[in-house]
């Protein structure tokens, strides 16, 4: 199970990032509306009294693509198997479709067996049309693709496909998340512990899609298994939320990415 949720985490990294470098080549909605589970007038079906709305949410990638602009905020956290040692992994993503442009700030914090002070790490990635720069500190380098670098980019974005992890799924209630009209649903990972032989103390999961379009606004799994409560006891917690969805958002190079263009060559 935790190698699944690993997995899990590293292409939902991966897609991140992809989006950050490129744009879906293929048309998008003009209004922000995801693609997919619309009738004719481009909008999802409302469902109707005591009908269960849909539980399955469009891909991370299709979510992301249709939205004029957005700020992800992917939050992984690991606990374990000693209670003083954990390592968390923030990602928050700020996307302009106007501007052609994404910043993501990516903050890595582990704290060491027998607990001590945590030792963290930041980093930024900045892209603004075909120009990339990334770093931290005094540290920046900067990236400027040629064109049909950028289209395989592009490419290769549109070939990641990814929905969270979720299991049977129970409708809850219409809400309103984030500004966004919405559907939530709990869950709980069938099988947790079943190989391990392991307790399983916590699992549950949430999520809400939103009733326009079938993406995922929020997303959050809380698991907690036990071999011995003193000695080996694993906590993942995993979250995915959308804010900002179609409001403005400026996006700009700080002046470390502007000194570092000045010093690498262009393709």
């Amino acid at each position: 199970m935790k190698k699944k949720i690993v997995i899990f985490l590293s292409i939902l990294l991966m897609l991140t990032l992809a989006c950050n470098l490129s744009e879906s080549p293929t048309s998008k909605p003009p209004s922000g509306t995801p693609q997919g589970n619309e009738n004719q007038s481009g909008n999802t079906p409302a469902p109707q009294p005591n009908e269960t709305p849909p539980a399955n949410p469009v891909s991370i990638n299709d979510g992301l693509s249709s939205l004029n602009s957005y700020q992800m905020t992917v939050l992984f956290k690991s606990t374990g198997p000693d209670a003083s040692q954990s390592s968390t992994l923030e990602v928050e993503t700020q996307h302009s479709q106007e501007q052609d442009a994404s910043h993501t700030h990516m903050t890595l914090t582990v704290i060491k067996e027998g607990g001590g002070d945590p030792s963290t790490s930041d980093t930024d990635i900045y892209r603004i049309g075909n120009d990339q720069c990334s770093g931290s500190g005094e540290d920046w380098s900067w990236t400027s693709m040629a064109p049909n670098q950028k289209e395989m980019l592009d490419l290769t974005t549109n070939m990641l496909s990814l929905t969270p992890l979720i299991d049977t799924p129970t409708f809850v209630a219409p809400e309103t998340v984030n500004g966004v009209p919405s559907n939530h649903f709990t869950f709980k990972i069938s099988g947790l512990g079943v190989t391990s032989g392991a307790e399983v103390i916590a699992n549950n999961g949430d999520y809400w899609l939103a009733v326009d379009g079938q993406y995922i606004v929020k997303y959050i799994l809380d698991l907690e298994t036990s071999l011995d409560p003193q000695t080996n006891m694993l906590h993942e917690e995993i979250s995915i939320e959308m804010t900002q969805i179609n409001q403005p958002v400026t996006i700009a190079f700080p002046q470390a990415c502007l000194d570092a263009s000045l010093v690498t060559p262009t393709p």
